[in-house]
């Protein structure tokens, strides 16, 4: 809804959503930070972290880092490469991410052959979730118009 031009195009290029679901997980990735504490001591761009310490690592940043994604803050279902972080990496990659990602397409698939158009209901932009690590609304009014093709099925 906020990016009415990549909205059209999705539809236009149903082939795009794979690569839609993988940049929403990007652009607002659900998880932010992850507390972590290296087993050894460890040298990130020059600075000592010793083992044991308390490392917070932002993958809602690292998913916007211009020298990983050009041009980070536009949202751009074609985006490739993709290499974003949303659902962590190496060993700590979710084990539920293609169960998560498989639930998006079916749901994103069904909502756009349902739906002619949807948008906010309200004039406020959503409020965020109160939590310190978990990214997303509170809520999300929203106002569906069917399909003609999808209420005719019905």
């Amino acid at each position: 809804m906020e990016n009415p031009d990549q909205l059209t195009r999705l539809r236009a290029e149903p082939q795009l959503m794979e690569s839609a679901i993988e940049e929403v997980l990007r652009y607002r990735s659900p998880l932010h930070w992850i507390m972590r504490a290296p087993r050894r001591d460890a040298e990130v761009q020059g600075h000592r972290i010793p083992a044991g310490a308390l490392v917070l690592p932002m993958i809602g940043s690292a998913n916007r880092d211009p020298r990983q994604f050009p041009d980070a803050n536009r949202f751009d279902i074609a985006r490739s490469p993709n290499a974003h972080v949303a659902f962590g990496h190496g060993i700590h990659f979710c084990l539920g991410a293609p169960l998560s990602r498989l639930e998006a397409k079916i749901a994103l698939g069904d909502v756009l052959a349902r739906f002619e158009s949807f948008e906010p209901a309200g004039t406020e932009p959503w409020p965020p979730r109160q939590a310190l690590h978990v990214h997303g609304p509170a809520s999300l009014p929203i106002r569906l118009e069917a399909s003609r093709k999808a209420a005719l099925a019905y």
